[in-house]
């Protein structure tokens, strides 16, 4: 099974960071496929252009 864990925190040493490493590592020992990405490490942009923005997405309504 492919996984992926996401973290989106800007302090290495945070609680945050320590718990996606332990899940990454426990899933590891159980075989699993773990995709890993620290946000921040990637300086990812977290901000969307406007031209980005999907318009008249019926899939949406509810």
């Amino acid at each position: 099974m492919k996984i992926s864990v996401i973290l989106a925190h800007p302090d290495a040493k945070s609680f945050n960071y320590a718990i996606a490493q332990k899940a990454v590592g426990t899933l590891h020992k159980k075989e699993y496929e773990v995709y890993f990405h620290d946000l921040y490490r990637e300086e990812f942009p977290p901000v969307i252009p406007a031209s980005e923005i999907p318009r008249g997405l019926h899939c949406l309504k509810s």
